[in-house]
């Protein structure tokens, strides 16, 4: 996504105030406008279905929802990781031609193993109806796929393509859904949200074939090969992706869930959860636009002094800057979050009363609030350990903060209501001292890992 924050960074090059607020609201929409317009879709079809999708239809047609996406971004964290990586190495060298046949590889895979997955789970699912279960696999292969497509857009660095495409798709979802539904019941208002959803992901796919070329050796070999080669990112994307999703989970198990039809359940902590996602934002395009492009331009001047074969003085010079310039960096991006975060965490009980939240769910949302900032802040660093290839370190943080979010949870659970909600902020708070801990060692010992680790000889395996 750096290339994508550069060219928004050129906004920031007028030297006008418009310019800069331009660039991050861009970055604000390109980082999370395709999951607000998602949600913002999913309250619309509440508010709008009231009168004719009543409970526990109404309530089993969002969790159907919710459980795709949530489902569906953990089963594709470790090929999103290891193809980003295969991504990667192709750009490095310069090779676009590759790109299609890695696109068609995976979404064949991802398509085929979510079309098992939901139906076995959907299949199975008491109470539903034929169209419902229908419905409900097909959007799980279908969310499945957008995750997949996403990281080809990034490689096109179209954020352009991929806001539209979003904007028109939940549009589509919006109005088949009520269309639909008013003369299918909860089955039509399914099958009406999964149109939108299959626009989008077919949209993205026609963009991703025009821009990039057929590939011309067979692309799911080297697929394997990376696949094989990078088993720790397929643990790091499996442990990150699942331990965003856990401690719902473990809410929505516990006696503090509560069934609403079907085999789905729901949690008080859900809604104040969401919130303090939202909170995280800004956070988001700041990094975007402002602190990976600045970190990457460094990046790339240390590694050119390296491959240029400077001098030991001039390696260690270019590590201090790019220390430097991502300490400073950090600091500015607090700067950012901080009094957001704040001013949520003091405006919390009018937030909560608006939503039609209790007490228990204002403490929640506060403890949520600091958890997401944190959270951000543990995957800017796991993002950063990546760019040096710190694959180990990257898997011991986001098990940490599986681990941690899971263990706490239960533990805030056991404790009673006036503790829930505290088991994701220490998780991530431990998460971000471990990734700001491993990269400090990295940055202590960089001359030496970058030398250090290169082959003695060629890999016989990449000549292949």
């Amino acid at each position: 996504m750096a290339g994508i924050g550069f060219r928004l960074k050129r906004l920031i090059a007028e030297e006008s105030y418009g310019g800069w607020l331009r660039a991050h609201l861009y970055g604000a929409v390109v980082s999370s406008g395709p999951w607000l317009l998602s949600v913002f879709t999913l309250a619309a079809l509440a508010l709008l279905s009231r009168e004719t999708l009543r409970s526990p239809a109404l309530e089993i047609f969002r969790s159907t929802v919710i459980y795709c996406y949530t489902f569906s971004l953990i089963t594709t964290g470790g090929v999103q990781m290891v193809v980003t990586r295969h991504l990667a190495d192709a750009l490095y060298l310069g090779d676009e031609s590759v790109l299609a046949g890695s696109f068609r590889w995976t979404i064949g895979a991802t398509a085929l193993g979510h079309l098992a997955l939901g139906g076995a789970f959907f299949g199975l699912a008491p109470g539903l109806s034929p169209v419902e279960r229908i419905a409900a696999v097909l959007l799980f292969v279908v969310v499945g796929c957008t995750w997949i497509a996403m990281i080809f857009l990034g490689a096109a660095q179209d954020y352009a393509s991929v806001i539209l495409a979003f904007f028109v798709g939940n549009a589509v979802s919006l109005a088949g859904a009520l269309l639909l539904g008013g003369s299918g019941g909860p089955g039509g208002y399914l099958a009406g949200f999964v149109l939108g959803q299959a626009a989008i992901f077919f949209v993205l796919a026609a963009r991703i074939e025009r821009e990039f070329p057929a590939a011309g050796r067979p692309e799911g070999r080297f697929l394997l090969r990376s696949f094989r080669r990078y088993p720790d990112l397929v643990a790091a994307g499996l442990f990150y992706n699942a331990a965003i999703a856990v401690d719902r989970i473990v809410f929505w198990i516990s006696p503090a869930g509560f069934g609403v039809g079907s085999w789905f359940y729901a949690s008080r902590y859900d809604a104040p959860l969401f919130l303090a996602y939202v909170s995280v934002v800004p956070s988001l395009a700041f990094f975007l636009v402002s602190i990976e492009t600045g970190f990457y331009d460094r990046y790339r001047q240390y590694y050119g002094v390296v491959t240029k074969h400077g001098t030991l003085r001039q390696v260690l010079e270019a590590k201090r800057v790019m220390a430097l310039t991502l300490r400073d960096s950090l600091g500015r991006l607090l700067l950012v979050q901080g009094p957001v975060t704040l001013s949520l965490m003091i405006g919390a009980p009018w937030t909560a009363a608006a939503m039609g939240m209790g007490r228990i769910q204002v403490g929640i949302l506060r403890a949520a609030l600091v958890g997401a900032a944190l959270h951000a802040l543990a995957l800017f660093g796991i993002i950063v350990l990546l760019y040096f290839d710190r694959r180990r370190a990257a898997v011991e943080v986001a098990l940490l903060f599986l681990a941690g979010n899971a263990g706490l949870t239960a533990v805030t659970l056991w404790l009673g209501p006036g503790f829930y909600g505290f088991g994701y902020p220490v998780a991530a708070l431990c998460a971000c001292a471990w990734a700001y801990r491993r990269l400090e060692a990295t940055f202590e010992n960089l001359e030496y890992l970058t030398f250090a680790s290169q082959p003695m000889s060629p890999d016989p395996g990449l000549a292949a």
